[in-house]
């Protein structure tokens, strides 16, 4: 899966390091803190997921993402996780944010885990879509 990241008007769009979510990342059904965070580790949004909607074939968890020090910046998170026969065969992030520092190197963490690095537009915004098809153990 590809992962854009895209700005407003003529707005340079970066890219981030990674195009699929690491195995170190878990169960996404089971997350809760994600947070954005600057080159130096300081929190730049935060937010917790819930749960949006649960049926057999898929989980949607949503976050608000907000500055824990008051700030213009803001976004939103929402994890996708497909199933069949009751099992997860694919996880997906899609992050928006808005209001960072322009140009900025970024890391997106769930529950204290990096996901990636990113670097905001010249906008101070960023879109990102990462996946990863998970397989059931003894297939």
């Amino acid at each position: 899966m590809a992962i854009a990241l895209a700005g407003g008007g003529s707005a340079v769009a970066a890219t981030a390091q990674d195009r699929t979510l690491p195995a170190s990342i878990g169960d996404l059904s089971q997350a809760k803190l994600v947070e954005v965070r600057d080159s130096s580790g300081q929190a730049l949004l935060a937010g917790t997921l819930t749960t949006s909607k649960n049926t057999p074939k898929k989980t949607e968890r949503t976050a608000e993402l907000t500055s824990p020090s008051g700030q213009k910046a803001k976004g939103e998170v929402e994890v996708e996780i497909e199933r069949k026969d009751g099992v997860a065969t694919k996880d997906e992030i899609e992050l928006e944010l808005e209001n960072l520092p322009a140009m900025a190197t970024c890391q997106l963490y769930v529950d204290g885990q990096t996901v990636t690095s990113f670097v905001t537009t010249k906008a101070g915004k960023a879109k990102l879509e990462l996946g990863r098809k998970l397989t059931a153990p003894g297939r």
